[in-house]
């Protein structure tokens, strides 16, 4: 409900109602698919540490942003994005924690404007990546690390 409230950025009652409403219903369908399981997910609470890394990243890669798409937009530079094969540890496919690690990083390698995963290879304990600009390390996805 919070981050509802945030989107819309509104506190009329009636916005309040529909977004304890939303959650009451995400809430009870993430339930029913947990209860069925249909998706084993069980994430680990020391992942959490990797959520403080991610404002400084943003902040950093949103500059990064900027600066290029000035000098694209200003002086005619082009973009030249790159794809990156970046080692990732797989555990076994019936692990939920390992799924959950799996999903984790994949959000967490989204989340900062430079960087976007394509995907990972469980079979080849690989991840394929997409960045504007070229980091000089690949980026770390793995939230356990």
């Amino acid at each position: 409900m919070g981050l509802w409230m945030l989107l819309v950025f509104n506190t009329q009652p009636a916005e309040i109602v529909l977004g304890a409403l939303a959650a009451a219903l995400a809430a009870t369908g993430a339930e029913l698919v947990r209860s069925r399981g249909y998706v084993p997910f069980s994430p680990d609470l020391r992942w959490s540490r990797a959520l403080l890394a991610l404002p400084r990243a943003v902040l950093t890669d949103t500059w990064r942003m900027t600066v290029l798409l000035a000098s694209h937009f200003l002086r005619g530079k082009p973009i030249e994005g790159s794809f990156r094969i970046v080692d990732f540890a797989c555990g076994p496919e019936d692990d939920p924690r390992d799924q959950a690690r799996v999903a984790v990083s994949q959000w967490l390698g989204g989340v900062s404007p430079n960087t976007y995963v394509l995907g990972v290879d469980e079979r080849r304990n690989a991840a394929v990546v997409h960045q504007l600009i070229r980091d000089e390390r690949p980026p770390d996805l793995d939230p356990s690390a």
